[in-house]
This record gives structure tokens, C-alpha cells and sequence, in this order.
């Protein structure tokens, strides 16, 4: 049982089969009685030119609730523009406020290996942590697959350059790399 599980932001497109595959984790752990409270996630994507009139995080909570997640069990973290964001957000602006330490977290599978990595970075030893793959999402081939591994083993790598300096849980000695795309 957690505190709470952190729906990683992805998309504010629920046709999306990434969006979907994510929050459809999120629901069903829910409903399996894994956490009393989801946070839903992310305002958009650093890529994006123009901030969409909804986050990431509203459409999430609009999506499980309408597969029957109580709007109360949703809390949404608004403002991270990538998964460092997400973390450092969530852990600065809802899990210390609510003393929240046991939390799960749901990704992509490809996703959650550099996700448990950034967590166990911005939340730090104080926390136990436990990440969720997602299924693969529908219609991705084993290429799409393939691809996005090799993507995220590649940013994983350099964002373990990029922090190297910083210790586990100082989540103020990374907010100087918010926003900041890792280099390898």
C-alpha cells in the first residue's frame, strides 16, 4: 500500500495510447486498493511552443475520473514540463505538505527504468518508492517499442552525467536542471 501513486505526465491527448495506457494503470491499482490518492501529473511538454489551454495533469484527472476515480482521490500537479518536473513538483508541492513517503509512480515500460532513476534522485533516500509499467500501449509495434527503449536508455545515461554531482534527495541542487534537457 502507498501514500499515493504519481501518474507521470505524457500527453494532454486522452486518444493517445501512451495517455491511456498510463492512467488505465493508475485506475486499476486504485481500484485494487493501492493508494487512497493519485496525483496526476504534468502541464506539457518542454517541446511545446505554446502552453495547451488544458495540462496534462487536468486531462488525466478528466479521463479517470470518467472511468470512475472519485475527483476527491485526484490531486494534480500542474507545472513540471518533464519527468525531473514531475518528481521534483509533486515532492515539493504535495508529498512533504502531506508527508506522503510511500509512493508508487506509473510509466511506460521503456520509461520506468530512467523514472526509477530520477525518483530515487529528487525524492532521495527518505522515500520508498515503488514504479509500475503501464502495458505497452496499443498499436505500438515492436520497432515503436524497440525505439523508445534505445531513446530512453540514451537519456538515461545522459542524465546521470548531468546530475552526477548531485546527492540523492537534494531535490534544491536539481532545481537549477529543471527544464534543462540533459547532455550526454
Amino acid at each position: 500500500m502507498h501514500d499515493v501513486l504519481i501518474v507521470l505526465g505524457y500527453c494532454n491527448n486522452p486518444a493517445d495510447p501512451v495517455f491511456r495506457a498510463r492512467v488505465d494503470k493508475a485506475v486499476e491499482l486504485h481500484d485494487q486498493g493501492m493508494a487512497p490518492q493519485i496525483i496526476m501529473s504534468g502541464c506539457c511538454s518542454d517541446k511545446l511552443d505554446i502552453k495547451p489551454k488544458q495540462t496534462e495533469a487536468a486531462v488525466m484527472r478528466d479521463y479517470a475520473v470518467d472511468k470512475g476515480i472519485p475527483a476527491s482521490a485526484i490531486l494534480l500537479e500542474e507545472e513540471s514540463v518533464c519527468t525531473l518536473g514531475n518528481f521534483y513538483f509533486t515532492k515539493t508541492h504535495i508529498l512533504e505538505p502531506c508527508s506522503w513517503y510511500h509512493v508508487g509512480f506509473i510509466s511506460t515500460p521503456w520509461h520506468t527504468y530512467r523514472s526509477n532513476y530520477l525518483a530515487s534522485m529528487v525524492l532521495g533516500p527518505d522515500y520508498v518508492v515503488t514504479g509500475y509499467e503501464s502495458a505497452i500501449p496499443d498499436g505500438w509495434s515492436d520497432e515503436d517499442n524497440q525505439r523508445s527503449e534505445t531513446y530512453n536508455r540514451d537519456m538515461l545515461e545522459q542524465t546521470r552525467t548531468q546530475l552526477a554531482q548531485i546527492n540523492p534527495g537534494d531535490h534544491e541542487a536539481i532545481a537549477s536542471y529543471l527544464g534543462t534537457p540533459p547532455r550526454g
